[in-house]
């Protein structure tokens, strides 16, 4: 605050706008003009630059650093005894809006157990299948899973019982889509096959093995410049098979598994 006062006063000697004084001093930070603009529309303020209140100057500046930096706040680790405390500290702090919770050493461990073939899961998802399970319900080989010694078993359970039914999941993927939808990106899987969603070529099993992010309102024909750069395309195909157009807008659930045939 200690410069204020020469950048009001030069703010009227120069009979400048909000907008291009503040930017003036942002632009160290890569502010641009258009996001300076967004932080003073979300602010609504009525008084002029030069009557802005130490306050004021505060909330403008805690707001471009929203816009500017938007966040994300994982907080790791809660199956610990003692994160219930911690989170509820932060929430204080925080706007819940902002807060994912997450147990990354539970989802490193689900996945390793998926590639060992003794459980059956999706990132993301707040529940898990074992050969006993699938056995229950009606799969006689258990959907092909190994078989689990009392102590693996007992440390699935303790994490279905600390982390997946607490929780809903181990918030992993929550945090990444969160940090995509606060940066207004949606995700786009381009796949060879629209059907199977392999990338690869014969023998590759991995399914949407590509993501590429883009922002809101984006084009089918933005994307397909993005993954296939100038080489021409005779069509494009969607989720099923189905075509295309160029112009059609992707968004989350909607033109987002594409596949570019190249060719004139």
């Amino acid at each position: 605050m200690e410069k204020w006062g020469s950048i009001k006063r030069r703010h009227v000697a120069i009979k400048a706008n909000a907008v291009d004084t503040l930017q003036a001093q942002f632009s160290g930070y890569g502010s641009t003009s258009n996001i300076v603009a967004r932080c003073l529309d979300r602010l609504q303020l009525k008084q002029p630059l030069e009557e802005w209140s130490d306050a004021t100057v505060a909330k403008v500046v805690e707001a471009f650093t929203d816009e500017k930096f938007p966040t994300v706040l994982a907080l790791n680790k809660i199956d610990h005894p003692d994160a219930d405390r911690n989170i509820a500290k932060i929430a204080k702090q925080q706007p819940p809006e902002s807060i994912v919770l997450c147990s990354a050493i539970s989802e490193v461990f689900l996945r390793r157990l998926t590639k060992q073939g003794y459980i059956k899961y999706k990132e993301g998802q707040e529940y898990l299948d074992t050969r006993e399970d699938l056995i229950e319900q009606g799969d006689p080989d258990g959907g092909g899973l190994k078989e689990m010694d009392d102590k693996l078993k007992q440390r699935i359970e303790n994490l279905k019982d600390m982390v997946l039914y607490r929780f809903g999941s181990t918030g992993v993927v929550q945090v990444l889509t969160r940090a995509a939808a606060l940066l207004g990106l949606v995700p786009v899987f381009p796949v060879r096959n629209v059907h199977t969603y392999g990338s690869g070529g014969s023998g590759n099993t991995a399914v949407f093995r590509d993501c590429v992010l883009v922002k809101k309102n984006s084009t089918v024909a933005d994307v397909a410049r993005k993954v296939m750069g100038d080489a021409p395309i005779a069509f494009i195909e969607g989720d099923g098979g189905r075509r295309v157009a160029e112009d059609q807008i992707v968004s989350v659930g909607k033109n987002d598994i594409l596949s570019f045939h190249v060719g004139r």
